[in-house]
């Protein structure tokens, strides 16, 4: 419910002390109105749990580039691999070698 919706609804000029504290029951009953320590223990875990989240990130970022080096050189000790076979295929001539 929207304070600006309640104000609307609720006299507050009327109600008096019993009447503002049954207010404040009922909003901290409804999870509207917290503690601020709470509320700095809920920031401090998200902030804490994003950290986390980017050293994980740049982890990973760095797992995937040394990966992509790595199979780069695999690919070009393949590709001259291939060469060599296939010269020595040339040069032995068909039906040679076996």
């Amino acid at each position: 419910m929207d304070p600006a919706g309640l104000a609307d609804l609720i006299p507050f000029a009327d109600l008096g002390v019993t009447g503002l504290l049954s207010v404040g029951i009922v909003l901290i009953l409804m999870g509207r109105l917290v503690p601020g320590r709470t509320v700095d223990r809920l920031l401090e875990s998200r902030d804490f749990t994003i950290a986390q989240q980017r050293a994980t990130i740049d982890r990973q970022h760095q797992t995937i580039s040394t990966q992509t080096e790595q199979i780069t050189q695999l690919l070009e000790t393949g590709r001259t691999g291939a060469h060599v076979l296939e010269a020595i295929r040339t040069q032995t001539g068909p039906g040679e070698g076996t």
